[in-house]
């Protein structure tokens, strides 16, 4: 009687972990559906390293090439799981800042040291980080906010030497990885390294 009770009991936990896995395998399939609309439309590559594996994207927008992923940030419930779309894009920099968004850093917001120097922009909506004070005057806060206005919604922006770096939360991520939402996206990251490069 144990042993069909604990084989009963395996043979539900396999069932459950077979029906996650395939329902994995649908979202990730659609979203490589998605990015196979990318990939006839801009040109670039698909990425996928296994059967239940998140896809990747990789391409070339004008001149920079460019990737986005599907990271994930768990939560104590399922249902807290977070979905972000993360686009790397090459890029070409003389300074280095950070845009955060005040609702995605919470308490964290407010905080702030020697170490950091921090101004709100567009109404505190958002949080524009840099070393230092000469760092922020080298930026024009308002040709900033009208270049990032273009990717709103996103949780922070990380603008570097030779990269930027944008996550996204998503709240659907088969919606959100099609070519209509992810192609205005590239448009706008391009736009910040056209307008970084204008820094001096």
């Amino acid at each position: 009687m144990i042993l069909w009770t604990i084989a009963i009991v395996l043979t539900v936990i396999f069932l459950a972990l077979l029906l996650l896995t395939l329902l994995r395998k649908v979202q990730f399939d659609a979203i490589h559906q998605n990015f196979l609309d990318i990939e006839d439309a801009l040109g670039g590559q698909v990425i996928r390293n296994g059967f239940a594996m998140r896809p990747r994207f990789a391409g070339q927008f004008g001149k920079n090439d460019y990737s986005i992923s599907i990271t994930t940030e768990g939560g104590k419930k399922k249902e807290d799981r977070k979905y972000y779309i993360c686009v790397s894009f090459q890029a070409d920099s003389p300074i280095s800042f950070s845009v955060m968004s005040a609702n995605w850093l919470g308490d964290k917001a407010a905080d702030q040291d020697d170490e950091r120097f921090i101004v709100p922009i567009m109404n505190k909506k958002y949080m524009l980080e840099t070393a230092n004070q000469q760092r922020m005057d080298q930026l024009n806060l308002k040709k900033v906010e009208k270049v990032i206005r273009q990717l709103e919604p996103f949780a922070y922006i990380l603008v570097g030497p030779k990269r930027i770096l944008l996550e996204r939360i998503s709240e659907n991520v088969i919606q959100d990885t099609k070519i209509e939402h992810l192609q205005p996206l590239l448009e706008g990251i391009d736009a910040v390294t056209k307008m970084v490069k204008s820094v001096k």
